[in-house]
């Protein structure tokens, strides 16, 4: 079940170290994980925890027309595809564009994952992404951040 869900959101891809596409999304899903590690002594009435590693991984729905050309998911000179360009994701979980007040996670990432299908007869592309560096969160309304 996802952590986070909405329905806009925002991907930008580095390729080639330049950011060359923005994708909006449609609706997007986010799961944020913490490990934890069990470490109760001998004699311990109640178990004792220490947090560990933290993880994300988020899924993005656009539609078919807005994903571009510009990133293929694999070809000739591009043997990896998408997993070797990142990722600038904006997830908003709140956004009125009227008063520019939203909220957002946001975070990079590589995509692990492309399936394509239709809704209704409007074509859909969904990206699977893993997150390689921190989720932020952001309910400061503060637009366009830098990674």
């Amino acid at each position: 079940m996802a952590l986070m869900h909405g329905k806009l959101g925002r991907i930008e891809w580095d390729a080639d170290a330049v950011r060359t596409q923005l994708e909006l999304a449609q609706s997007w899903s986010c799961d944020v994980t913490h490990e934890v590690f069990e470490i109760t002594s001998m004699g311990d009435t109640w178990k004792t925890y220490l947090g560990g590693f933290r993880d994300w991984t988020a899924t993005v729905e656009c539609l078919q027309d807005s994903a571009g050309p510009d990133i293929k998911p694999f070809g000739p000179g591009n043997p990896n595809g998408m997993a070797d360009t990142e990722a600038y994701l904006e997830l908003y979980l709140k956004y009125d564009a009227g008063n520019t007040e939203w909220r957002m996670v946001f975070g990079k990432a590589v995509c692990n994952g492309i399936a394509m299908g239709s809704d209704n007869g409007i074509a859909t592309i969904t990206y699977t992404f893993q997150g390689v560096d921190m989720m932020a969160w952001d309910s400061e309304g503060l637009a366009l951040h830098t990674y």
